[in-house]
């Protein structure tokens, strides 16, 4: 898995900004023919229970950016601010409902916190749920960010 540095700096803000609760939301790209994952962006939603143990989405919020990205959905994120490093037993149920049951493709990040400081990038784990393996780890890379990047207004090329 692979994930921009646009994505990354999305995805870092919104979890120290919403450091005392399980930020949320879901990841847009592709996945390439080798079923690897390449998240061009984030795009952080409500948890519905403002909580630091557990999140859900408001299912208007996924399906609005389901609609504006059609296609594009490939995951889903949220964090741990109490530092719990791993997929809870609530996290490995979703994923296995959503990836085994629903056949769905999507891949699982969570940010480890405490996220008390601002840093530039945090522990992230990521998952998928597979029907034969179970729940495996997913290698990240983060891709580093140019000094031309900033300034550049299109996709960054991927191998989708």
């Amino acid at each position: 898995m692979i994930i921009s540095a646009d994505a990354q700096k999305t995805l870092f803000t919104d979890v120290h900004q919403r450091r005392d609760i399980e930020a949320c939301g879901l990841l847009t790209g592709c996945i390439d023919d080798d079923g690897n994952w390449y998240v061009e962006r984030v795009h952080p939603l409500r948890n519905l229970f403002n909580s630091s143990v557990y999140f859900e989405f408001e299912p208007e919020d996924v399906l609005a950016v389901e609609l504006e990205y059609p296609g594009k959905v490939v995951g889903a994120y949220h964090s741990h601010p109490t530092g719990f490093p791993a997929a809870s037993s609530t996290d490995r149920a979703n994923m296995r409902r959503l990836n085994v049951e629903g056949e769905s493709p999507w891949v699982w990040l969570i940010v480890i916190g405490p996220f008390h400081e601002e840093k530039g990038q945090y522990k992230t784990v990521a998952y998928h749920y597979y029907e034969l393996e179970g729940l495996r780890k997913i290698p990240i890379e983060f891709e580093a960010r140019t000094e031309t990047e900033e300034d550049r207004v299109a996709t960054p090329d991927n191998s989708c």
